[in-house]
């Protein structure tokens, strides 16, 4: 069995360079911290969507329970 050395690689930050597709300029992108109150906005619409399913489960259950007196 052969042993290779690799510590050097180890340490070395790996950075991902972006890839063009075309010859256009390269624009960064943006992260989400730029934009708090549009994660917030959609953070709350998720959380009244998953409050909406789950009333309409329990309302579906109650009446299912309902129909068998």
């Amino acid at each position: 069995m052969r042993r290779v050395a690799v510590a050097g690689h180890l340490t070395e930050k790996a950075v991902a360079q972006p890839i063009r597709l075309g010859y256009g300029p390269l624009l960064p992108t943006r992260s989400s911290e730029e934009h708090p109150v549009l994660e917030a906005f959609f953070e709350t619409l998720l959380v009244l969507v998953c409050v909406g399913v789950l009333a309409f489960a329990g309302l579906a259950v109650k009446k299912l329970y309902q129909g068998q007196r």
